[in-house]
């Protein structure tokens, strides 16, 4: 039998089998210098070890910003090891933090730092303003499958809301259906508009399973009913929403559908058409690990005409003519890129695509595989706990993605809150969920977590527990 061990000392890897020893030396501050594991395979087959060789020894090769650095990425294997050192060659996340809240931000990884800082250095040496290129907009397009010109790039969730919040022709006493889950960036808006212009805002309950919320959400629609806006998946208790369904209920009573999608792209596939929704809003630096201030904004081309834009500048509108007699304007832009404009980051977008390639090269379908079990794997041992825990998230699987809500029942009123705080203290991140009284712990698991971390997070909850 053979035996493999993977080790990190300081500055040096060591790759250790049964004949001899491989040393790797990365570059000073760069990959593995800051990464901490001890992975021992048995039985491994040659092309396997090879395998995490070349993912470790991908460190020394991260200056260049992704293509050569992703290329070096297999896609062949699906197993422990080869995680294990895809997480230690491509992230930076301090050693012995247990980071379980990529509901809120993913860990950026190394190749898109490294496109951000090249696309900065760029910017900087060569004085070269950043231009509309539609290279981003064709990658989100092609990842959550619609046209380019449906898409607009945002900075956030909120973003989008707001476009499509103010974007639709609603008069006093309208109604919008919204769930009881929802997040700030996804309500407030609608909530603003409610005071400023009369519309009247109406919730429904989730129900612990997709036929239970469908039931809800339809006992709440009325004549009235002009939207339905809800979160794909809530960043409450992370249950997916039949978001398709809801959208084909929708379109029979003529009601226009905006959906709030934070936490789906990079965790589970999908597509906006398959969906059928008028609207979709989403960010790009959770799950899909892209730059902070990243998103996009879907705006079906069958509603594009009939959306308010109401803010707009250079990009909106390709022509102006100050110098004449009255000033002359251009009309705006005939797709959904009316919707942004001005000066944007540059190297924030060459960081998202550099994401958006590394998702890609990775696999969608595997990294969701592996996140879901992850989140499958929490909610097993959870219920394995009976009363002591009251387990919040869809035990269906159609309902259940990578996030996991759970409530502490015992005489302390504040024992959730008080379980993330102490986590949080022995660097175990966790995000604890006060918003609409829903008063839980979240987990929110992605690709480079481990059961030995999952394992971890269950035996300190059951010491908390006692």
């Amino acid at each position: 039998m053979t035996f493999i061990a993977i080790e990190n000392y300081g500055a040096k890897i060591h790759l250790k089998s049964s004949n001899h020893v491989t040393y790797f030396q990365p570059h000073y501050n760069r990959v593995l210098v800051t990464a901490h594991f001890h992975y021992v395979c048995k039985t491994v087959k040659r092309k396997t070890f090879l395998t995490a060789a070349s993912l470790l020894a991908i460190g020394a090769a991260s200056k260049k910003a992704d293509a050569s650095v992703m290329a070096e990425i297999p896609a062949d294997t699906d197993d422990e090891q080869y995680w294990s050192a895809l997480r230690a060659s491509l992230f930076p996340l301090e050693a012995g933090k247990t980071y379980l809240n990529n509901g809120t931000m993913g860990i950026t990884p190394y190749p898109v730092l490294a496109a951000m800082k090249e696309s900065f250095d760029y910017v900087a040496t060569k004085g070269a303003y950043p231009m509309h290129k539609d290279d981003l907009q064709n990658a989100i397009a092609a990842m959550i499958g619609c046209e380019s010109g449906e898409v607009a790039v945002t900075k956030n969730v909120s973003e989008g809301i707001n476009l499509a919040c103010w974007g639709i022709g609603l008069k006093r006493g309208d109604e919008v259906i919204m769930t009881t889950h929802e997040h700030a960036g996804g309500c407030i808006a609608w909530l603003h508009r409610a005071k400023t212009d009369g519309i009247v805002i109406k919730t429904f309950q989730l129900g612990k399973n997709a036929e239970e919320t469908l039931f809800n959400l339809e006992k709440t629609i009325t004549k009235k009913t002009r939207v339905i806006a809800v979160p794909h998946i809530p960043c409450t208790i992370g249950q997916i929403l039949p978001v398709k369904e809801i959208c084909a209920m929708a379109k029979t009573r003529g009601i226009k559908t905006a959906i709030d999608g934070a936490h789906p792209p990079g965790m589970i596939q999908f597509s906006v058409k398959d969906i059928g929704c008028d609207y979709y809003s989403g960010c790009l630096h959770k799950w899909t690990l892209a730059p902070l201030g990243t998103g996009f904004f879907y705006i079906s081309k069958d509603v594009l005409a009939e959306t308010r834009c109401q803010h707009v500048a250079a990009y909106s509108s390709n022509e102006f003519n100050m110098s004449t007699n009255p000033p002359q304007g251009g009309t705006l832009v005939d797709n959904a890129h009316r919707f942004y404009y001005g000066t944007f980051c540059g190297p924030l977008f060459d960081g998202a695509l550099a994401a958006i390639k590394l998702y890609n090269k990775i696999g969608p379908e595997r990294i969701e595989r592996r996140a879901r079990a992850h989140a499958e794997y929490l909610q097993n041992n959870l219920l394995d706990m009976g009363s002591k825990i009251q387990v919040l998230t869809s035990t269906e699987a159609r309902s259940r993605g990578a996030q996991i809500g759970f409530r502490i029942t015992n005489s302390n009123p504040k024992a959730s809150q008080e379980f993330c705080t102490q986590m949080g203290a022995k660097k175990i991140v966790l995000r604890y969920v006060g918003e609409n009284a829903v008063d839980c712990v979240r987990v929110s698991t992605h690709y480079y977590n481990n059961r030995e971390e999952i394992d971890l997070l269950i035996k300190e909850l059951k010491s908390y527990l006692g």
